[in-house]
């Protein structure tokens, strides 16, 4: 048996349908191991899916820009240059263009690119948050073979890019939070002692720390505090 994956692409523009072939899927025995997809070739599939239909999104994006639409005079094209875009089904490389600012009205800058502008964030926001909550689980390193072992991005991740981009996500919540920000006492023998695993005790120390208590509370605990400070094993959080 011989089965072609398709994707047909029908543009609201009542342009003929573009059909574009993915995969071609060859079965012979009925097996319990050639059952279905493999995870491989979910993966193609996923992997070459994603190319077609993210390309698509950006084309009729651009063709949305390229008349100004104040005056609807076309933009004149400057050049092109490569967006990298980072998703759970794989790492795509999109054509985008340049084009001058239209001179009906003023503009900070001369040129612009509606793909950069449009997708400032080179990693989806659903990969970030896989990688994340993974990695809040388990090591980068087994958090990057993990993402390797079940999506296609894997093979573009490593323990170095969850890293970043885990220290990305939690500078950028904890600048959301602003004086809800949580307090961080670096682990010791002593703030261990001294707190012990009573849970109260530890929101207490917090919201003494909050109400502007942290000088009084730095005399009786002699460690330095916080609020950006690497949670590591013997580190202990604690926030009102």
């Amino acid at each position: 048996m011989k089965m072609r994956v398709q994707v047909v692409i029908e543009s609201a523009a009542g342009e003929p349908p573009d059909v574009h072939e993915i995969a071609c899927l060859h079965r012979e025995e009925l097996r319990p191991d050639t059952v279905g997809l493999t995870l491989e070739e979910a993966k193609t599939v996923l992997e070459r899916i994603q190319q077609r239909l993210v390309e698509q999104q950006a084309t009729e994006y651009l063709r949305t820009q390229r008349y100004c639409p104040q005056c609807g005079n076309k933009r004149h094209h400057k050049g092109d240059h490569t967006v990298t875009l980072r998703t759970l089904f794989g790492k795509l490389h999109l054509k985008s263009p340049r084009f001058y600012h239209c001179e009906c009205r003023p503009h900070p800058t001369r040129t612009f690119s509606p793909l950069t502008e449009r997708l400032p964030e080179r990693s989806t926001p659903e990969l970030l948050y896989l990688e994340t909550k993974w990695a809040s689980l388990m090591s980068y390193g087994m958090t990057a073979k993990l993402l390797d072992e079940v999506l296609p991005i894997g093979k573009h991740v490593n323990a170095a890019t969850v890293r970043n981009h885990l220290q990305a996500v939690a500078e950028r919540t904890e600048a959301e939070l602003g004086e809800e920000q949580v307090f961080f006492i670096d682990g010791c023998p002593r703030v261990t002692a001294h707190l012990g695993t009573n849970t109260s005790e530890q929101r207490e120390v917090g919201k003494s720390a909050v109400r502007g208590k942290a000088q009084d509370l730095g005399e009786s605990l002699p460690c330095k505090w916080s609020s950006r400070s690497p949670t590591r094993p013997g580190a202990v959080g604690v926030g009102s």
